[in-house]
């Protein structure tokens, strides 16, 4: 009889706490928003991880997989992105190739040539890259061209490269960011031979169609006009049958719009606040890389071993001493909210990546 008590007592408890914990916790939206959100990132980073790699060999024991081979292959990084969405590392070498490795870097799950082959610019130096969604790569060149990467039926491709307008000879271009409230990229520029340092918001536009312009604007006669009230009146019934099957023809055959990319506008910085020592040193200032955290920009100089913080808001930099050990970085990504230059760019390797936070 007490065993049974017991029992009873303890399968009660534990209904009445479950019952207790959802509508207390998981029947909160917010708690639901973000169990769905990790839920869909999880699913998210196995469909990235379940891409085919490159060969690698077996080792010794035959049920370990040696990747070595495969990382070794990424060399002379040019540009590295973590993504918390897919759980990866997105990179780009100075050789023109694109990359996706695992989050514990010891996988490549993907990996993409960059080829000049058909495309109508050729690109120099990478500046900047970003992840805007979880199959759409933007990177960016010195010479300001934008390289759209997109995910494809589980695959990596390069889509067609655009110039971007309105980049005057005089701009130094370095860093990319995304606006994702405007939908604009954002780019930093110091303007050659003067100490002046602006961020470039870029917009995509849709190009116009002249022939429709032409079209819409050709005036109509009085002949035309009746021409077409009589058609209209003889065909009103065929026309009702058939409208909505060629409303959806067209919208199947409609190829997308032509867009292009475009400055749309300049904001200057200024450095008012800046030490006296900073300021010495920002004379000198040659960007590298561009990190977004909590609505600031971050930006590096690896020569004179500053990191510069930017409140695009107020259109304000200022900047503070870094340790040494990141001299001669070559760009910076942000993980887990903290800042990593890249110090050694010669092979994918963690610990080559420092922070500078």
């Amino acid at each position: 009889m007490k065993r049974s008590y017991v029992l009873y007592t303890t399968l009660f408890a534990v209904v009445v706490g479950v019952i207790l914990c959802y509508v207390f916790v998981f029947s909160d939206e917010d708690i639901q928003s973000q169990i769905a959100s990790t839920f869909e990132k999880i699913e998210i980073q196995t469909s990235h991880q379940a891409t085919s790699v490159p060969p690698v060999e077996a080792s010794p024991d035959e049920e370990d997989i040696d990747t070595t081979d495969a990382l070794e292959q990424i060399q002379q990084l040019d540009e590295v992105y973590y993504s918390d969405t897919i759980g990866s590392y997105l990179v780009l070498t100075k050789n023109k190739e694109f990359f996706e490795v695992s989050g514990n870097a010891n996988r490549v799950n993907a990996s993409l040539i960059l080829s000049n082959e058909g495309q109508p610019y050729r690109f120099g130096e990478f500046i900047g890259m970003r992840m805007i969604s979880e199959d759409k790569i933007y990177a960016v060149t010195a010479n300001g061209v934008l390289v759209t990467i997109e995910r494809k039926e589980g695959r990596w491709t390069e889509q067609r490269r655009k110039l971007i307008k309105g980049i005057a000879s005089t701009d130094r271009l370095f860093g990319l960011g995304y606006d994702e409230e405007t939908k604009r990229l954002i780019i930093m520029s110091r303007l050659a031979d003067t100490p002046d340092v602006e961020l470039l918001y870029v917009q995509e536009r849709t190009l116009e169609d002249e022939t429709a312009t032409d079209a819409e604007a050709k005036p109509e006669t009085e002949e035309t006009a009746d021409a077409t009230e009589t058609d209209a009146t003889t065909e009103v019934d065929s026309d009702a049958d058939t409208a909505t099957t060629a409303d959806e023809a067209d919208a199947e055959e409609a190829p997308a719009p032509e867009t292009e990319w475009a400055i749309e506008s300049r904001k200057p910085l200024t450095t008012e606040g800046m030490s006296a020592s900073i300021q010495q040193k920002f004379e000198n200032f040659r960007g590298v890389g561009l990190v977004e955290r909590q609505g600031r920009i971050y930006v590096l100089d690896s020569e004179e071993l500053v990191l510069y913080t930017i409140n695009p808001d107020e259109g304000t930099m200022n900047g503070q001493m870094v340790t040494p050990r990141v001299y001669g970085s070559t760009g910076m990504f942000l993980q887990d909210n903290e800042i990593f230059a890249i110090v050694r760019p010669d092979v994918f390797d963690l610990d080559d990546f420092v922070s500078v936070d």
